[in-house]
């Protein structure tokens, strides 16, 4: 019995029809096991195909892209007053801090909220979008809070991370994989090169695919979806990754 297993994760769902429809081709390709879903407005993902495909659903934490949760009241259709987010300033999308941790709490909590009213059950997983839990120390704990009282895995980058969360008590795949740099990462030579290294326990690939996705303000990873697709969707990748155990959040062995 192999004890490599692997998480394919597709981020960004929700984002746009495209990428909703690239990152369902991988699913139904049998590749892709997981998805991690955007809830800011303007995105509504096509929540009846991910249901009905089984995968785990898990929470895309969004600081940098669309508008606030925090803007909307759920249950009456009515703006909160004094939202702590009022907007995302495209400029925040590269800082490496920068960002208060109780309107970071404010605005997670809000897209918690908004999460399970869409989707009606706790997400299987947390990470954020652009990864800014790795590159602003105003981001992490807020996600280890949340990750620890959902008890849920969280993503992480790198053996640091991993080990603070685990000294609280959050579970994480032991490994990591996936960038968006250089463009496109998830070319089959790439993954052939990264599954020659797989080590045992549990690793999660990040992917990106998409299908036709048009240029969008914000967004500068686009045709490179394409290509993601054509990997994660062939049959030879499908080959490549048989010695693998293929796992999602919700039944990958944690430790």
């Amino acid at each position: 019995m192999s004890l490599k297993y692997i998480i394919i994760n597709a981020d960004d769902a929700g984002l746009s029809t495209e990428t909703d429809a690239g990152i369902l081709e991988t699913i139904r390709s049998g590749i892709v096991t997981s998805v991690s879903l955007l809830v800011n407005p303007p995105f509504q993902a096509d929540l009846d195909s991910f249901r009905e495909s089984g995968v785990s659903i898990g929470l895309h934490l969004n600081l940098t892209h669309g508008y606030p949760c925090a803007l909307l009241s759920l249950s009456a259709g009515k703006k909160p007053g004094n939202p702590s987010l009022p907007s995302f300033p495209k400029e925040r999308a590269d800082e490496t801090g920068g960002f208060n941790p109780e309107e970071v709490k404010t605005e997670f909590m809000s897209q918690l909220y908004r999460f399970i009213e869409l989707t009606g059950k706790n997400p299987t997983h947390l990470d954020v979008h652009k990864h800014l839990h790795y590159r602003s120390t105003g981001v992490f704990p807020v996600v280890m809070e949340m990750a620890r009282e959902l008890h849920v895995p969280m993503r992480c980058l790198d053996g640091a991370m991993r080990t603070a969360c685990r000294a609280a008590g959050i579970r994480s795949a032991d490994h990591f994989a996936g960038n968006v740099s250089p463009a496109p990462y998830w070319t089959m030579e790439r993954l052939k090169e990264e599954l020659s290294y797989i080590p045992d326990g549990i690793t999660e690939i990040m992917c990106h695919p998409g299908k036709g996705m048009k240029p969008q303000d914000g967004i500068t990873y686009v045709a490179e979806r394409d290509q993601e697709r054509k990997t994660f969707a062939s049959l030879e990748a499908k080959g490549l990754l048989e010695p693998f155990r293929l796992v999602d959040f919700r039944t990958a062995p944690f430790r």
